[in-house]
């Protein structure tokens, strides 16, 4: 344990002093550390790998660090699962089910992400059949405020475990996770490129046109990058392992025009022409490598989930507003789909879903423009990640889940102390008082 140091995100972005910083091992020390926390009167959060671009984790009081409560636990090749330590990377787990002929579904581009941090904010990856990746947990070990360990299942309470699969660690915390996978699979990927009005045209169309679909667009331009997956039983592409890192380079390239744009944001469009190269090429390679990248560079993202028939008219609000702007970020507006969620936390809940993300350098006046996209978003019922940049409130946000109420019933029963609160979880989520009074 280490007394009032900094704490900071991934991004450098957010950072707090907590009063107490434990770093468990095994579950029994979580719940050694939550008991004593309560006793003292101490808030507690929980971090994983430090992704969240708000304040999700910060606390004055009690930090569970979850960076080395890791380790996959067990693989059961019977029923499909792995059940790994919460602050598991991603890249850790899809690593042991490659050599064991298994893999996840369907996973983020950032593999670094912790299993209990990428569950608990509703990360996901893309493909309209998918839902985010917290669906794919068949059960788990939460760490209640009384110190007790519940273990979550479909079969004994899936009601429950549909809650704390996305609970921005409200509910308390979440110590293993099992999960269910398929065989392993491999993946072609196939760029593309189209006019913007053409996609959105057909929108919903292209949405079902392969396994999984992303585009990426420049606001500056007319024209979309489009990227399909496809399975398929062809083996790995030679050289494949150094393809995927072209979306690194790229990264890299939006980086560097970011530091050389951000005394003129408006000079952006023109020192990505001058930075740019060939652009990504067809390949195959084992599904998780395709699915994620190496990410160095530092930025920050916002982004919103939106019913899938509204995205086209997002984009083009998008495209008004943000050349009204004149900043232009040097990362492009990345756009993915997903299949409609039960969670009732979960940004996916209830529709199929087009997700809207915003990257943008940490300075100042990229905030701006972050700003500018949020309204334009939540005007046309975007619900925001909730481990991304936003400035939701609950009073915002309720509207918007048809089970809020649900899930506050649940918060209610097991935090009714809010242990689990800061002020993020206060802003977005509101009291746990106030949710025990008008729904119990």
């Amino acid at each position: 344990m280490t007394d009032r140091q900094i704490w900071q995100t991934w991004s450098k972005t957010v950072r707090c002093r907590p009063a107490r910083w434990i770093v468990p091992r095994v579950e029994g020390q979580i719940v050694e550390a939550v008991c004593a926390a309560a006793e003292d009167g101490l808030g507690v959060r929980v971090a994983g790998a430090g992704h969240s671009f708000n304040q999700l984790a910060c606390t004055e009081g009690l930090l569970l660090d979850l960076s080395r409560h890791t380790g996959v636990l067990d693989i059961d090749r019977r029923a499909m699962t792995v059940t790994v330590r919460g602050g598991t990377h991603l890249a850790e787990v899809s690593a042991a089910l490659d050599r064991a002929g298994m893999a996840l579904a369907n996973i983020g581009t950032l593999d670094t992400q912790s299993v209990a941090g990428a569950i608990s904010t509703g990360n996901h990856g893309t493909g309209i059949a998918h839902r985010p990746f917290s669906s794919q947990v068949a059960a788990l070990r939460l760490v209640a405020a009384d110190g007790s360990v519940l273990v979550l299942d479909e079969a004994a309470d899936p009601d429950l475990l549909a809650c704390a699969r996305t609970a921005l660690g409200a509910l308390g915390v979440i110590s293993t996770v099992t999960l269910r996978c398929v065989p392993s699979f491999s993946l072609r990927s196939v760029p593309g490129s189209e006019r913007l009005e053409d996609v959105l045209g057909r929108f919903e169309e292209w949405a079902h046109s392969a396994d999984h679909v992303a585009m990426t667009w420049l606001p500056w331009t007319e024209e979309v990058s489009t990227q399909a997956w496809h399975r398929t039983d062809d083996p790995p592409t030679q050289g494949a392992r150094r393809l995927r890192y072209a979306t690194t380079v790229d990264e890299m390239r939006c980086g560097l025009a970011g530091f050389a744009g951000r005394w003129s944001p408006a000079s952006v469009p023109r020192i990505k022409r001058l930075l740019s190269s060939g652009g990504p090429v067809e390949y195959v390679d084992a599904s998780h490598r395709v699915f994620s990248f190496p990410q160095p560079v530092k930025f920050l993202a916002l982004e919103h989930a939106l019913a899938l028939d509204a995205v086209p008219e997002a984009l083009r609000h998008l495209r008004v507003a943000l050349r009204r702007f004149g900043a232009y970020s040097p990362y492009s507006v990345l756009v993915r789909v997903g299949a409609a969620d039960e969670s009732p936390l979960s940004p996916a809940f209830g529709r199929a879903t087009g997700y809207i993300n915003l990257t943008v350098p940490r300075t100042a006046r990229y905030t701006e423009v972050l700003r500018t996209a949020e309204h334009l978003l939540r005007d046309l019922d975007g619900r925001p990640h909730w481990g991304k940049a936003h400035t939701a409130t609950a009073e915002v946000l309720r509207p918007r889940y048809p089970q809020w109420d649900q899930f506050q019933r649940v918060r209610g029963k097991l935090d009714p102390g809010g242990l689990f609160c800061n002020e993020y979880i206060g802003r977005v989520l509101g009291p746990v008082d106030a949710a025990r009074q008008v729904y119990a």
